[in-house]
């Protein structure tokens, strides 16, 4: 059954929201990687502010011994 000028642009339109897609995680997936060198960044420098940046985390808010 040949394909009519209906079922083309249908494709056409599917094919057309596939690329939007595309576009929108490769946008997506740039920025998890922006914001994955922040947060590392920032643990960064809490880290180099601790007495002891080797210490293990601690969870009553006082610094590590």
């Amino acid at each position: 059954m040949p394909m009519n000028d209906e079922d083309l642009a249908a494709i056409n339109r599917l094919i057309a929201a596939l690329q939007t897609q595309t576009d929108g995680q490769v946008a997506l997936n740039a920025a998890i990687r922006l914001l994955a060198q922040s947060n590392q960044a920032l643990v960064d420098v809490i880290k180099s502010r601790e007495p002891d940046p080797n210490a293990p985390p601690y969870l009553d808010g006082k610094p590590a011994p």
